[in-house]
């Protein structure tokens, strides 16, 4: 393929413009990078050649070689030199130049934007020669041929396997010493990242936690660091799952020649390095085979072509892998242009045409295309030896034109010249065939390197990858930090939106909504807990102690065994309460959990025998129902999910936004059987509203039978009215006070200061007397009558406050609307003033109306709360009826759902018309009546259980608790009996 016609500048004349050798090769290799850089097309190896038989152009021919050459050295492409070596055996210096090729790093001007060219291949064929070279230089006989004054055949190939298993697969010994540094270096150095991960935890280890533990976890690391480095030291490389042992163990080159077939399996390690081990014997073999002297002459030409070709096969495949553009690290996308060798001088005693040959005899049996391109200067007179005779030379020169220029003639005849028809052509190479005005042209043109683009995909790297992963660590903490502070199950992707986090009033967070999936609200209320001990006692506890998170997971326990239940049909009921607290106010949540108690004993004594299951789920509003319509909105979200959902218990405590939250769960088809919720109002404007408790209304009416019993002359009929200060989340106050003033005003009372007087709450939630009782006892006319219109929690400081204040030293009846069942007036938890005469409403009075329930014995068998008494209702756990409102609202709600057909499977739409149908008797409150609760009535609904009860100090001092009159739910008669 002469060059003569070439494009045209300096020795020979074409379009008037001289042409020279170097210009010429040096445009082909920057065609044939260019090729590579845009269609990764097969690279062939180059071999120039003058066009006559002459030493002094064979020179020039090598030189235009190291010029080409000495051009690259000023640039980034990676090149390597091949070294002339005159003397020794031909065989021997061509594996010496690939073994060469497969060492060290490949030249270029400044450090590669990529790692090195890897030859894990190249270096497990190398440790079989130098196992064999061991064997053989050690061997008594070395050299000789096997038979009787020699070492057998068999014995020598054994040997080489028992060497290369010291060298543990590797071209050389590892060097002994240095071992405790070795381990300790990447522990302890900074700049890597395993020692940086250790150094940063020994220095947040250091700052707390004790010496034993830092001590601990740095001697962790050294043995997993030890016994890694050991495995890696006296292994094979990477065993069985390395590169190099794989293509070992299925390359068809050596099944071809081996009796070995081709196996490896990733799950299958014995196997895979039993294969390997296999070959490895039939390699070292044909390696004794190619040097040892009685090798006959024929078998040992056939030893030394495989031992060429595999280490041929070896480096070719190795440029190959490093090239590969779909791997992980992207190398091949990285690696935009090939790696060049320059062999200036290929003659036979040097091995370099032996090279060349192999690399034309694998590429040809071989169907994966290598990246490696070699420009080659090969003397006149080797080239018609080489090539061997006539028919095989290299065709007459394509002229420049058309057809494109020599390499494109090359690839066209490619796939023609490989076939076997072709006899021992060598297709791979492409010869260029120099003329003498070529060569001889001058020296006049400057070679430049070829030009080599950074692609950006060398930002992809472990590094780069390690630092992204880092960064989207970084971002998925940030970003899970983030929806942790907002939902209280927060995950990556597919957070709860059932329960979320909300800061109340005392600035603590509180999990609010309801707990679905994994959330509980245990660990804020949680420091509440129920007892079986009884007031004023002093036994000891009776039965286990319960808190909220053993309620919480009783409940689903329960759950769970209604789903595992066969043809299951069962209703959701949703607890809505205020559960947790801020700290230091624990107390706050008893009520809640009393009645989450009482919901789930209701559960499982529902769930032993009627057909129609009940499961419970938790909600949340926060302390003193702060959230509530937060909650409210969780829960008719989950609703919308959730076919089941039947209803709403509880909403015991009236705020701002209870009116806006019936009306949210009205508009979502729920039923709400709520179970302490006084207010008036509810059940006239939502036709949802089912409550068990008396209204504020009936209770101050209750209490005007106290007030008209007092008889009180005329002149000294003064009474005041103490209410809290009116905030967002509290309408209780203001509508009890409404109520409580118009009772004393009918009854003939006048109020201190014309109006409610107010009281604030003071940083942690109590009460702040000081201004309000300065205008109650200070002032002209001293109340007789004190109407308390706040909340249970208020009463412990007003007592204390009238037994100090001297203003207030005079018999006085004080009355309150709220119930003060869970006051510990008996055990001196509440504060009772000598002066004072309290008379409270009771919503409740187990004690009197929950004989003939089985409440007591269902708690007993759950929750294992066997107090000692007779009557087991006059326990706190029961006394102040909140367990039991609860326990019969569910009941309540249970049988509407039942008689409006209701389940999983057909919905839960007619609940709300139902529950007008239900009554229950013998229930721990009296008998649950809904049916004469007509909807969006404007008078007070019938039926609720209601209880006087009077607290004073006998002769001795000690608190004395009377129940004066009362009713249980069910019964529409007046209260008699109410005598002060």
């Amino acid at each position: 393929m002469a060059m003569a016609s070439g494009s045209g500048r300096g020795g020979a004349a074409v379009g008037g413009v001289r042409t020279t050798a170097k210009y010429e090769v040096d445009a082909l290799v920057q065609d044939l990078v260019a090729q590579f850089s845009a269609a990764r097309l097969p690279m062939p190896v180059v071999v120039l050649y003058a066009q006559e038989d002459d030493p002094e152009l064979d020179a020039e021919v090598r030189s235009v070689v190291r010029a080409v050459q000495e051009a690259q050295e000023g640039g980034d492409l990676p090149h390597r030199t091949v070294p002339h070596a005159p003397d020794g055996d031909p065989h021997g210096n061509a594996i010496a130049i690939l073994d060469g090729l497969a060492k060290g790093p490949w030249a270029r001007r400044g450090p590669s934007w990529y790692r090195g060219y890897p030859a894990p291949r190249s270096r497990l064929v190398a440790a079989i020669e130098a196992a064999t070279r061991h064997v053989l230089d050690d061997s008594p006989a070395a050299g000789a041929a096997p038979g009787p004054g020699g070492r057998p055949f068999e014995e020598q190939v054994e040997s080489v396997l028992a060497r290369l298993r010291d060298l543990h697969w590797r071209p050389e010994p590892r060097v002994a010493g240095g071992e405790l540094q070795r381990l300790l270096s990447p522990v302890l150095n900074s700049t890597t990242l395993i020692g940086a991960f250790v150094l940063a935890a020994l220095t947040s280890l250091l700052t707390q936690a004790s010496w034993q533990l830092v001590a601990a976890v740095l001697l962790g690391a050294v043995a997993v660091l030890g016994a890694t480095g050991w495995v890696r030291r006296n292994t094979a490389p990477l065993s069985w799952l390395g590169p190099a042992s794989r293509w070992f163990a299925t390359t068809t080159f050596l099944a071809a020649s081996g009796r070995q077939a081709a196996a490896w399996s990733l799950w299958r390690p014995r196997m895979s390095w039993d294969v390997t081990q296999a070959r490895a014997r039939e390699v070292a073999g044909e390696i004794l085979k190619a040097q040892l002297p009685g090798t006959p002459a024929g078998e040992r030409d056939r030893a030394q072509q495989f031992h060429l070709q595999l280490r041929t096969l070896a480096l070719l495949e190795d440029l190959r892998r490093a090239h590969r553009s779909w791997a992980p690290d992207a190398r091949g996308r990285k690696r935009r242009v090939p790696p060049v060798v320059f062999v200036p001088r290929a003659d036979a005693p040097g091995g370099a045409l032996r090279v060349l040959g192999a690399i034309s005899d694998v590429r040809s049996r071989r169907s994966e295309q290598d990246p490696l391109l070699v420009l080659a200067a090969v003397a006149h007179a080797d080239v018609t030896a080489w090539l061997e005779d006539e028919r095989t030379a290299p065709p007459g020169g394509h002229p420049f034109g058309p057809r494109g220029g020599p390499y494109e003639s090359w690839v066209s005849d490619l796939r023609v010249r490989q076939a076997p028809s072709r006899g021992r052509a060598l297709a791979w190479t492409l010869p260029v065939r120099l003329t003498r005005q070529q060569l001889q042209a001058g020296g006049s043109t400057r070679l430049a390197p070829v030009p080599v683009r950074r692609s950006w995909w060398f930002l992809w790297s472990r590094w780069s990858v390690l630092l992204a992963l880092v960064l989207v660590a970084a971002g998925a903490g940030l970003r899970v930090q983030q929806l942790a502070e907002r939902y209280c199950e927060a995950r990556l992707v597919g957070s709860n939106p059932d329960a979320v986090w909300r800061t109340g009033p005392g600035g603590t967070p509180e999990c609010v909504g309801v707990a679905t999936g994994s959330v509980t609200f245990a660990g804020d209320g949680g420091g509440v807990r129920l007892s079986g001990e009884l007031p004023g006692r002093d036994a000891e506890r009776t039965g286990a102690d319960v808190g909220l998170g053993e309620l919480e997971a009783a409940i689903r326990r329960e759950n769970a065994r209604v789903d595992a239940l066969p043809d299951v049909r069962y209703v959701t009921v949703v607890y809505a309460g205020a559960l947790t607290t801020a700290a230091g106010q624990e107390g706050r949540a008893l009520n809640g959990l009393k009645e989450l108690a009482g919901v789930h004993l209701a559960q499982v004594r529902n769930n032993a025998g009627d057909p129609l299951k009940v499961k419970v789920l938790v909600a949340n509003g926060g302390q003193d129902m702060y959230f509530q319509t937060e909650m409210v909105h969780r829960i008719v979200d989950l609703a919308a999910r959730d076919r089941s959902v039947a209803g709403v218990v509880g909403l015991g405590r009236d705020t701002e936004d209870s009116d806006a939250a019936l009306t949210l769960l009205q508009q979502a088809g729920l039923a709400v059987v709520s179970t302490t919720n006084s207010a008036s109002y509810l059940a006239r404007g939502h036709v949802n509203y089912f409550g068990l408790a008396a209204t504020d209304q009936e209770e101050a009416a209750a209490l005007r039978l106290i007030v008209d019993g007092l008889g009180t002359p005329p002149q000294d009929r003064w009474a005041a009215v103490l209410t809290r200060t009116p905030t967002p989340d509290d309408r209780y106050s203001p509508e009890h006070a409404r109520y409580g003033s118009a009772m004393l005003t009918d009854a003939g009372y006048r109020l201190v200061g014309g109006r409610p007087l107010e009281y604030g709450l003071n940083s942690n939630g109590d009460p702040d007397y000081e201004q309000a009782l300065a205008t109650t006892c200070h002032g002209g006319h001293p109340p007789t009558v004190l109407y308390l219109a706040g909340r249970a929690d208020d009463v412990n400081q007003l007592m204390r406050r009238l037994a100090d204040d001297k203003g207030c030293a005079r018999p006085l009846t004080v009355l309150t609307g709220d119930d003060l069942t869970k006051a510990q007036f008996r055990t001196g938890g509440t504060a009772m003033a000598p002066q004072a005469t309290l008379y409270y409403t009771a919503l409740s009075d187990p004690a009197a109306t929950a004989r003939g329930s089985d409440l007591a014995a269902t708690a007993a068998g759950v929750l294992h709360l066997v107090p000692r008494t007779a009557n087991p209702y006059e326990d706190d756990v029961f006394s102040d009826g909140s367990l039991a409102l609860a326990y019969d609202a569910v009941a309540a709600l249970q049988a509407g759902a039942a008689k409006a057909g209701a389940s999983q499977l057909t919905g839960t739409g007619s609940v709300m018309a139902a529950l007008r149908a239900v009554q229950l008797n013998n229930r721990p409150t009296g008998t649950v009546d809904f049916r004469g609760a007509a909807p969006l009535a404007t008078e007070p609904q019938p039926g609720h259980g209601l209880h006087v009860i009077r607290v004073r100090r006998d002769a001795q001092g000690a608190p004395v608790v009377d129940r004066l009159c009362g009713r249980p739910a069910g019964e529409t008669a007046p209260l008699t009996g109410c005598a002060p």
